[in-house]
């Protein structure tokens, strides 16, 4: 387990520079934090195949042979997906009730664990590289162990190979979640190909964000199918939306809009492409979870097809941020691991040298209508049993990636970014 990780000390490395000034603001112009293409021409797709009752089946085999599995199931939220996986694996062992989780992810892995009525325990990330602490992860494994489960935030990926050697000598299973990284490869090797399991995401702001989730099998002793399930309702409004706000002006009119809503309601407005509720998840023995629509599965092959281009465009965004914050002492870009290929760039991840000057980036970039978040900060996780999760909870700050990021948004970002660093420093002198 790493202890040389730097307690949060504003950094005051950043030499005799007058303080920027901050850029200004793009009327009427709004970006999310992330985004994937859905045209209109999908939707319409999507439509037509529903009406010819084609598309999931043919998207499930795609892949399933994308991922050299023996099987796949689709499901209607990416938590039903996990909680479908987590009780086909504790059906193998009786005996086994622990699943390992990355102290830094989401909560959709605790409570999935939780609701199949198994134990959690965590092991470290590195905040360096948002891949496994290996150490962590190699003194957290006991006989009690059922799975290991490698998390990609944002798509970062983790030493693969040390993962599925430490699954193998601990007897368990190894459990892939490509939420972010479908399409991404470790050592020449596809992601979802070292695990037993994998689970894919496909909701909003992911690589194929059709709403949803699926499970898929490498192991002889696990198996997914759609056979017996109902599929859930098309969820084409949310889709003919999220495509319709795929424009800065309009998701500046959405985002304005939503936001009024919440105000008035008391709620969070924001769509999700989920065509069943996220939370509330009935993960009993019983549940009987509904499949996604031939309408989801139609698009997402659109979607699917165009990854390679989606991830050429996100890396061309991601390599310039790299290079234009290379010289600002006060933040550092987390780096994909070596040995890692097609890396999907979804967010890039910054990580800076506070908590308190993360904040105050975010809410300057927010206040320009760039969306940003502070990923999974609650609840908080105990910053001497994991300092690297911790300080990502404080430190890191994804920036968007995504095809409406044009240069004028980039240059304003990296300004905007810059200008809160020196105006903080001179605040601290």
């Amino acid at each position: 387990m790493r202890t040389d990780i730097a307690h949060d000390e504003p950094s005051r490395d950043h030499g005799e520079r007058p303080v920027r000034p901050q850029p200004a603001k793009r009327p009427f112009h709004d970006l999310p934090g992330a985004l994937t293409r859905v045209t209109a021409s999908d939707v319409a797709a999507g439509l037509a195949a529903h009406a010819l009752g084609r598309g999931r089946t043919q998207f499930v085999d795609e892949i399933r042979a994308f991922l050299d599995a023996d099987s796949a199931g689709t499901y209607s939220s990416y938590r039903r997906a996990l909680g479908a996986a987590l009780r086909a694996l504790a059906a193998t062992d009786a005996r086994k009730r622990t699943v390992l989780l990355p102290a830094f992810c989401s909560s959709d892995f605790v409570d999935a664990v939780d609701g199949v009525g198994l134990n959690v325990r965590r092991y470290d990330v590195d905040p360096e590289t948002l891949g496994a602490d290996v150490e962590s992860l190699r003194d957290a494994v006991d006989d009690d162990v059922l799975a290991v489960v490698a998390v990609n935030v944002l798509g970062y990926v983790s030493d693969m190979v040390a993962m599925r050697s430490i699954a193998d000598d601990a007897d368990c299973f190894l459990l892939e979640a490509l939420g972010y990284a479908l399409g991404a490869s470790y050592d020449d090797r596809r992601l979802g190909t070292y695990g037993d399991v994998s689970v894919l995401n496909f909701q909003q702001g992911k690589p194929i964000p059709v709403g949803g989730g699926m499970a898929v099998s490498r192991h002889p002793d696990v198996a997914f199918t759609d056979v017996g399930r109902e599929p859930a309702p098309p969820n084409v409004a949310a889709l003919a939306g999220y495509a319709l706000v795929q424009d800065p002006r309009r998701y500046y009119a959405y985002s304005r809009l939503a936001a009024e809503v919440d105000r008035n309601t008391d709620g969070h407005h924001h769509v999700t492409t989920h065509p069943d509720a996220k939370d509330g998840v009935a993960y009993d023995a019983d549940a009987t979870f509904p499949t996604m629509s031939n309408f989801q599965c139609a698009v997402a092959r659109r979607v699917f097809a165009r990854n390679r281009q989606e991830r050429r465009e996100r890396a061309r965004n991601a390599a310039a941020y790299a290079t234009a914050f290379a010289d600002l002492p006060q933040v550092r870009a987390i780096r994909p691991l070596p040995g890692v290929s097609d890396h999907q760039w979804v967010r890039f991840g910054l990580l800076v040298d506070s908590h308190e000057r993360r904040n105050e980036i975010a809410y300057t970039l927010d206040a320009h209508g760039i969306e940003t978040s502070r990923l999974y900060d609650w609840p908080k996780v105990d910053a001497d049993a994991f300092p690297g999760a911790r300080t990502l909870q404080r430190r890191i700050l994804p920036l968007p990636t995504h095809h409406l990021v044009d240069g004028a948004d980039r240059e304003r970002i990296v300004e905007l970014v810059a200008h809160v660093c020196e105006a903080y420093d001179e605040k601290l002198d």
